[in-house]
């Protein structure tokens, strides 16, 4: 976990948004780095989710909410717990109660759009759930290239 302050979340949106690459061998996009052996790879592909989450967190929260509610909401630390689903819910419910998970959903969305993942809202929610199995697109995505 670490502090997001209101540039950092702005640098990380532009990272998210201009991340992919797009490739005649991976037509949905290269998003993350090139794979390392050993134990650096997973810790490389943590950190590249992890930056790819908060950059969406951000731009989700900006666009439902507005820009002066992201400052807010981040220099009071709610941004800090983005890449950690249940501290995030819990930051998220005490704020905005029934509508933390209306913002779940978009942010879920938003990842799963950016990440060519079909999103059915019509299934149950369950927001770690989804993140796990983005993360999980994600890893496998990065061990095809």
């Amino acid at each position: 976990m670490f502090q997001v302050s209101r540039q950092q979340c702005e640098d990380m949106m532009r990272m998210a948004m201009g991340t992919r690459e797009s490739s005649s061998a991976n037509p949905h996009g290269n998003l993350w780095p090139a794979q390392k052996s050993g134990a650096n790879s997973n810790s490389t592909l943590e950190e590249a989710f992890s930056s790819l989450l908060t950059g969406i967190v951000c731009d989700a929260l900006a666009n439902a909410l507005g820009r002066y509610v992201l400052d807010i909401l981040a220099s009071k630390g709610l941004l800090d717990d983005s890449d950690n689903p249940k501290q995030f819910d819990r930051g998220l419910q005490s704020l905005f109660g029934n509508g933390a998970s209306v913002l779940e959903r978009i942010v879920v969305k938003d990842l799963y759009r950016k990440l060519s993942i079909p999103y059915n809202s019509d299934a149950g929610f369950d927001y770690e759930k989804s993140l796990e199995t983005a993360k999980e697109v994600c890893f496998v995505e990065s061990r095809l290239k």
